[in-house]
């Protein structure tokens, strides 16, 4: 049998103690007898574009290194081939490395990417009006959460990692507009202050959302939060903190295959955790289900 054909994309805004990480990584591969070749990303939408240009190589294990947003961009390069996804986590939350019980340790990283086989991930798909689409593998959210992340800065996210969303949220309390939202759930329209579709069980990291999502699977798990103001979006928060967001008052957690997000026009939407326009938008599974490297 040859050598395992690994190429790795990285996001290089990661600052030096992911660098390490990688590093580390890439040594513990060498154990392995695979010496893969690091392709870095120069802009947004490079990583898909890379991943694109070496899957069509066939055979080979492509690992996304960096956050949830570089993990999709590798995959919608990747749908439709059969190539293997594989994950150095490198970003803020990491939720996807979590949804799939991968180790922090760089050397049982590698042994998982060593590894053949793995766990089926069934991506979803945005649609906006003018026809562009874009691939999210965890989730996608539309309201005063989307609006946090519309706000973030990208620098002083660099430099205080998650808690960069924590003061964002406090400043988002003291002017967004809450405006209901209309969404169509498998055909019945709902007004709801904000709603986050999720393909897995997890959110921002570790906080839990449902113990009943499986990102293997066709469809979602919707989290629909009927009311909206400060007061509710503390409650959200308090309750997110403890795992207990489905034992809110005026939360529902649904199933659904297909979304659409209608009215009003212009409220911010995101997907793994980066900013993703606004509405309205329909969102669907994507073509095609992709191999993750997972223990």
């Amino acid at each position: 049998m040859g050598e395992l054909l690994v190429y790795i994309i990285y996001n290089p805004t990661a600052g030096r103690r992911n660098i390490k990480k990688l590093t580390a990584v890439l040594d513990a591969l060498t154990q392995f007898g695979i010496s893969p070749q690091v392709l870095r990303t120069e802009y947004a939408g490079h990583a898909t574009e890379l991943a694109r240009s070496v899957a069509r190589l066939g055979g080979i294990t492509i690992v996304a290194a960096g956050g949830d947003g570089t993990i999709a961009e590798v995959v919608s390069g990747i749908i439709g081939t059969n190539a293997r996804l594989g994950l150095i986590p490198l970003g803020t939350a990491n939720v996807m490395a979590r949804e799939f019980g991968l180790p922090r340790k760089p050397a049982a990283i590698a042994k998982v990417l060593a590894s053949s086989g793995g766990r089926l991930l069934w991506p979803g798909c945005l649609q906006y009006p003018s026809g562009t689409k874009q691939i999210f593998v965890q989730m996608a959210s539309v309201g005063f959460d989307a609006s946090v992340v519309h706000h973030v800065h990208p620098g002083f996210k660099k430099r205080v990692g998650r808690y960069a969303y924590v003061i964002q949220t406090i400043r988002d309390l003291f002017y967004y507009r809450f405006l209901p939202v209309q969404i169509e759930v498998d055909g019945k329209i709902r007004s709801v202050a904000g709603a986050i579709v999720s393909k897995g069980c997890f959110y921002g990291g570790h906080y839990l959302l449902t113990r009943h999502a499986n990102p293997s699977e066709r469809g979602f798990t919707i989290i629909l939060f009927e009311q909206g103001g400060v007061f509710s979006v503390l409650n959200v928060g308090w309750a997110l903190l403890r795992n207990r967001i489905s034992d809110l008052p005026g939360v529902q957690i649904i199933k659904a295959d297909q979304i659409k997000i209608l009215t009003p026009e212009g409220i911010p939407l995101q997907a793994d955790g980066d900013a993703s326009g606004s509405t309205p938008v329909e969102i669907s599974d994507a073509e095609a289900p992709i191999l993750v490297a997972a223990p």
